[in-house]
Parts: structure tokens; C-alpha cells; sequence
């Protein structure tokens, strides 16, 4: 399977260790607009290094292609490359607006191709797991915790002054890099969202003594769900939190269960008077990875962990949150 690239930093060179077991897979193509990123990546995988993406799609060579680029890059490689039937995994968030995740959502509906949004956590087998233990039973109450730093790789402290996740229109700020895997957990587990409620902090945590420049270091959201349920998601970024504490706590009827998310991918707790305990060996940024290769071989568009149309809730939600936050009335 012949791949490209759109996106040449951190996350791309994170997806291209997961891509090295696929024997079938080779790196035709890596495109970023700094073309000396570009050249370094293109050469370590022994492709051709591009600066344009509609040179990417247009490729007759190209069987499919992974979208790295900045949250509000996204639609435009996207849509084209949906449009030329091609698969696309694209990393999460769906996009920076609704409008374009929206465009995204029509382009990957017409094509029928193959289309999986990078919620990693979504390819857990814990989460099986998890909902097998509720045995039906909605949850009352979602509890995710998400305390650390941001993508180690990216230097978003050191390098702050050209990281595009330093420009909260680029990148969302945590509310979307680190905060959406979690609004994405719950909305999986518990339904759609009604109301959204949210509030922020800057300057105490990873950016104490640094210019904040709009962005916030502490985020805390509230869900209320269609089903009754309410979630809370606490964003902290701190890279003094080491390790990094990633964690769901989902309590139901007859149920109280926590899934820890990282480094160890493991649920505990007990359902229906049986504790339970179970882990994942597999790390899900290789798993993910991995299912949407084994949906393009097959042609399963269905058979991927979340597709646009699930990011799409997931954005909705979170560009309300970015709205309470910038709200006086929280």
C-alpha cells in the first residue's frame, strides 16, 4: 500500500513508527510547508518530500493518504482526497471549525471511502470491555482526568513563538489537543451531548511566568447528556506531572469502573457485585493505526474505531466548551 504524508512533524513521525511492522506499506510522499521538515522526514522513510498538498492527491501512485497537518489545515487535503476515493486517516481533532468538519463529514459520505478520525483511546480493547461490564446499565457520571504535558516532540514551551500550537485559531489550545480524546471517550460511552458548560485558567501551570498569548494552561468541562448523565473533563497542562495521569472513572447503576489511559491501558473496578480487571497490551497508537490499514485492505468503511461523522459530535462539543470559556457567564 503506497502512503503519503501531509504533515511532517511530531505526530507524522509518531504514526510513521506504527506504519514500520506493515511489510505492505511504503511512504511514497511527505508534504509540509516547511520543506526542510519535509526533506529530513521524506528521506528517513525514502520518499519524495513535497511542499504542496494537491500535489500529494493528485498522484496517481497513491493509495491513501494520513492528514498530520494543524487542526485548521485539515479540510482542504481532506476533501480532496476524499473526492479521488482515496482513504484518509486524519488526526484528531475532525478540524478547527464546524463548517469545515461539516465539509468533511459531505465529502467522506459521497466518496464511500475508507475515513478514521485519530481518537486512538477509541481502539482500546478495554472499552469493549468496558461497555460489557455496564451490561446496558447508562452511565450516571463520567469522570476524565487528563494531566501532563502536551506532544513532547512538538516543544510547544521551548519553541513557543513558531509552534502552531501556540496560535489558539491553529490549534485549540489543550481544550482540543489533549481534551477532545476525552470529550470523545465519554460521547462514546454515554450519548449525545444537550448542554455544555466550561471554564478556564492560564498562567499557573505550564505557562506560570510565560506570556500566555490567549492560551489557557487549566480547562474544566461539563457535559450534560441527552441520557440524563452528567460527565466532567479536567484538562491540566503541566509538564511537572510526570508520569502524566490519563484517566476515565464511569459509574453506573450496579457499576463503578476506572480505565486508566496511559502509560498503562488497564480497567478496574467492579459491575453487577464481580470485580473487574482487565488490560491492553496493545498501545492504542499502534492499534489505531493498524485498523484503519486492515479497513483499506478490506474496504470497510464501517469497520473503523471513529469515523468523521462520530468527530464531528465530538467537535461540536468542544467548540462549545471554547465558546463557555470565552463567555463571561462561563
Amino acid at each position: 500500500m503506497r502512503l503519503a504524508l501531509i504533515g511532517a512533524g511530531a505526530i507524522a513521525r509518531r504514526h510513521v513508527g506504527a506504519l514500520r511492522p506493515h511489510d505492505d506499506v511504503s511512504i511514497e510522499a511527505v508534504c509540509d510547508v516547511d520543506e526542510g521538515r519535509a526533506a529530513e522526514l521524506a528521506s528517513a522513510v525514502g520518499g519524495r518530500a513535497v511542499s504542496d498538498w494537491s500535489e500529494v492527491v493528485e498522484r496517481g501512485d497513491i493509495e491513501a493518504v494520513l492528514v498530520c497537518s494543524p487542526p485548521a489545515a485539515h479540510a482542504g487535503p481532506t476533501v480532496a482526497a476524499l473526492e479521488r476515493g482515496l482513504p484518509v486517516y486524519l488526526e484528531k481533532p475532525l478540524a478547527r471549525s464546524e463548517e469545515d468538519g461539516a465539509r468533511i463529514v459531505d465529502a467522506w459520505r459521497a466518496s464511500h471511502a475508507v475515513c478514521a478520525v485519530g481518537y486512538q483511546w477509541r481502539s482500546l480493547g478495554v472499552l469493549a470491555r468496558l461497555r460489557e461490564a455496564l451490561a446496558g446499565a447508562p452511565p450516571g457520571m463520567l469522570v476524565s482526568r487528563s494531566f501532563g504535558p502536551t506532544e513532547p516532540g512538538r516543544g510547544d514551551l521551548a519553541a513557543s513563538a513558531g509552534s502552531w500550537f501556540a496560535d489558539r485559531r491553529a490549534s485549540g489550545g489543550i481544550l482540543f489537543e489533549l481534551g477532545s480524546h476525552d470529550i470523545d471517550l465519554q460521547i462514546a460511552l454515554a450519548g449525545p451531548v444537550s448542554r455544555v458548560h466550561a471554564a478556564g485558567g492560564s498562567g499557573l501551570l505550564a505557562l506560570h511566568g510565560r506570556p500566555a498569548a490567549g492560551m489557557e494552561d487549566a480547562v474544566a468541562v461539563m457535559l450534560e447528556y441527552e441520557s440524563g448523565a452528567v460527565g466532567v473533563v479536567a484538562v491540566a497542562w503541566n509538564p511537572a506531572s510526570e508520569p502524566p495521569v490519563y484517566t476515565l472513572d464511569v459509574e453506573a447503576a450496579g457499576a463503578a469502573l476506572r480505565l486508566e489511559l496511559d502509560p498503562v491501558f488497564r480497567l478496574t473496578g467492579t459491575a453487577g457485585g464481580q470485580r473487574v480487571d482487565a488490560r491492553d497490551d496493545v498501545d492504542p497508537r499502534q492499534s489505531s493505526i493498524d485498523r484503519f490499514l486492515e479497513a483499506v485492505r478490506s474496504a470497510q468503511p464501517d469497520s473503523v474505531p471513529c469515523s468523521p461523522a462520530d468527530a464531528l459530535d465530538k467537535l461540536r462539543a468542544a467548540l462549545a466548551a471554547e465558546r463557555a470559556i470565552g463567555s463571561p457567564e462561563g
